[in-house]
């Protein structure tokens, strides 16, 4: 009589360095979120977040290659198991790296401002936003000549009530919160924050009746507090809501 005997198949170990990889990925992810999380709701400043963002990247970077080396030790078919760490280890961190190089690119490259305007001359003032920052003159204008030179006023085959409509629409849209609109003035002042630090920038909004049927419109965009670039955030916000107004007038 023959007896079957189970013989369970056994395990292979696991490749502890794609494991550690991995966790160190996720605990790197977690704390380049929380670095700008944590300055948004006033836990520490901007410096400590930049800090931790960075350290997280650097461990990201160490992660990384501890995640790599798991392509040879834990290959599918090997005496070790953890490719799967691995991989997806290696997908989570790529995207992270490749944010917080392109933020740190784009603060090393962009102007030493975070006060742009369509009109340089003379820049639409703050009446209702709390924003106080008074315009840089000069050094301001030709350093947004240089560096942003497509910033110019828009004209639009509308009416100056018609561009008001529109203009508090999408602000509306956007989430913006709305300080003031007036349609004696032709003017809107409104507050955008950033997204992961939670900025306030300012927003004034002017209209002008050319002629019957044609407007023109004049925004300024500026970083409540602080000192020196951002990063192209307030001349990219320009950008997108005049090109929204563009395409939302020809609808």
């Amino acid at each position: 009589m023959l007896i079957a005997v189970n013989n369970p198949i056994e395990k292979k170990p696991v490749y502890k360095p794609a494991v550690i990889g991995f966790g160190l990925i996720i605990l790197s992810l977690l704390a380049a979120m929380s670095g700008p999380l944590g300055s948004r709701f006033g836990w520490w400043g901007f410096e400590f977040a930049v800090n931790i963002a960075k350290w997280s990247a650097y461990m990201g970077i160490i992660a990384s290659v501890l995640c790599l080396s798991g392509f040879v030790g834990a290959w599918p078919g090997g005496k070790r198991r953890g490719f799967i760490f691995s991989l997806l280890g290696l997908g989570i961190i790529l995207p992270m790296l490749m944010y917080l190089q392109s933020w740190k690119e784009a603060k090393q490259i962009s102007p030493p401002i975070q006060d742009i305007s369509t009109n340089t001359e003379s820049p639409p003032e703050f009446w209702y936003a709390p924003n106080s920052r008074a315009y840089g003159g000069l050094d301001v204008a030709t350093l947004q000549d240089e560096f942003y030179p497509d910033i110019r006023p828009l004209v639009l085959p509308i009416s100056a009530d018609k561009a008001l409509d529109l203009s508090i629409e999408i602000i509306r849209e956007k989430g913006w919160h709305l300080w003031e609109t007036s349609r004696e003035e032709m003017r809107i002042e409104a507050t955008d924050k950033t997204f992961w630090f939670g900025f306030s920038d300012d927003v004034v909004i002017y209209i002008t009746e050319i002629d019957k049927g044609r407007s023109q419109i004049d925004m300024r965009s500026s970083s409540r507090f602080g000192g020196g670039g951002d990063g192209g955030t307030n001349a990219n916000r320009v950008r997108s809501f005049l090109a929204a107004l563009k395409k939302r007038s020809q609808g």
